[in-house]
């Protein structure tokens, strides 16, 4: 039954998606990122909607009055940059079957965030995009803090099966990047129960990220939490609020919660941790034997390869590298490393120049903040991905683009007229209504 209701469900998006492509990216984004055909039992279960709705979605938008070129960001070039080179890695692969496909998915992922930076070009358009990034994967925060919540925190949170983000390690920082985008929309929500929902939201969210047990997301959370607190105007009120918050985890959460978290300060002598130590020198290894194009994507996932590149401190059979750092530098080598790298700091240097480009200009007050947000979802993702494999995870790709799409909407003067906005079907009005305010009063 369940399977019926999604087919109905997105019949009935396909015609607007013929009508207006980012409809059809937001489509794209909600079946990749939350996989909602993966959560219902029958034929759909298996089916590659994303793939499918991706194809809808180009189709539409090659027959559209949509900008057919991505905007001149650096991070859009270095992105695309990198894409190459990932090419150029997987044909010299030391896997080349499995890099293959993972390149297949991988630049699938590219390809939805270049899309965001060309259709995401106003406010409006934005905002829909959060609400759609923050629903896709909330989901599953809303899902595992309520889990952590009736099981008293005794037992693991993992992610949907099948996903980049099913290891609880993974969820767990996928959350902790959502949480400033939750708390972006909740600044900027007029209503006072979407507010009063969104704050249910991120404590749930806050709880999912605790149930996952991972120590990487707890140290993710606290550096997040640093930045915003530094970022906001309340800064000691929030810094004294998170102190008190971590000073009480001991006696909310349950022992074996607390026993696994202490690891953190005797991380030298946890058999894991050293074990992540080894992975990092093989990845390193393999760069410094390979170092144009590296391994190939996951080429340290292989024993053979592994032992190929064997020294006294690194892995002795295939393990993931654990690290997004140490993850490209093997998969890709030196010069992707410095591609990718270079396109996650122009991302960072993108919320720079939104705030600079907002400074004195009161209407684009929610850009500011929207800027800020980013900036600490960014420091969560740098943190929390040193141990964590998750460099091209298109939730992540995603929120870089959003910096680019950002700064590219404050640039571009305001166009859209009231009346141009009233002629078109209420579903398909992409501007938001404060923008079409300010263009009448022109």
């Amino acid at each position: 039954m369940r399977d019926l209701l999604l087919l109905a469900a997105l019949c009935g998006i396909v015609p607007m998606i013929l009508q207006s492509p980012f409809i059809g990216l937001l489509a794209w984004m909600w079946l990749s990122l939350m996989n909602p055909h993966q959560e219902v039992e029958g034929f759909l279960h298996a089916a590659p909607l994303n793939i499918w709705f991706a194809g809808l979605t180009i189709l539409a938008w090659a027959g559209s009055k949509e900008r057919k070129l991505p905007p001149a960001n650096a991070f859009v070039l270095l992105l695309m940059a990198f894409a190459v080179w990932a090419c150029v890695s997987t044909y010299f692969a030391l896997v080349p079957e499995h890099a293959l496909q993972l390149l297949d998915r991988n630049l699938k992922s590219i390809l939805l965030a270049v899309a965001v930076t060309m259709l995401a070009n106003s406010r409006a358009r934005l905002q829909a995009l959060i609400w759609c990034l923050v629903i896709s994967i909330g989901y599953y925060g809303v899902k595992g803090g309520g889990f952590s919540l009736l099981t008293g925190g005794a037992n693991h949170v993992f992610g949907p099966a099948s996903s980049m983000i099913e290891d609880n390690n993974a969820l767990g920082l996928a959350l902790i990047v959502l949480v400033p985008l939750m708390v972006y929309l909740r600044l900027t929500s007029k209503r006072a129960l979407v507010r009063w929902g969104l704050l249910g939201l991120i404590l749930l969210t806050l709880a999912a990220i605790l149930g996952t047990y991972s120590r990487g997301a707890l140290i993710a959370l606290a550096a997040s939490g640093a930045i915003y607190a530094v970022r906001s105007r309340y800064g000691l009120v929030l810094f004294a609020i998170g102190a008190v918050g971590f000073a009480a985890l001991p006696s909310v959460m349950p022992a074996k919660w607390l026993d696994r978290m202490e690891t953190i300060q005797t991380a030298n002598q946890d058999a894991s941790f050293q074990d992540r130590v080894a992975a990092w020198h093989t990845s390193f290894n393999i760069a410094n034997d390979r170092p144009l194009v590296g391994g190939g994507f996951a080429a340290v996932e292989s024993s053979a390869v592994a032992l190929a590149h064997r020294t006294p401190d690194s892995l002795d059979h295939g393990r993931a590298a654990h690290s997004i750092y140490f993850e490209v530098l093997g998969d890709a080598g030196f010069v992707g490393f410095g591609l990718y790298f270079a396109a996650v700091g122009a991302a960072v240097l993108n919320t720079f120049r939104v705030l600079a480009a907002v400074r004195g200009r009161p209407e684009l007050k929610w850009a500011g903040q929207l800027a800020r947000m980013l900036q600490v979802s960014l420091v969560g993702f740098l943190s929390g991905g040193a141990a964590l494999s998750m460099a091209y995870y298109d939730g992540f790709l995603i929120i870089f683009a959003l910096t680019a799409a950002l700064l590219e909407t404050v640039r571009r003067p305001v166009e859209v007229t009231a009346e141009a906005a009233s002629t078109q079907p209420r579903w398909q009005r992409i501007e938001a209504p404060a923008i079409a305010g300010v263009a009448a009063r022109r």
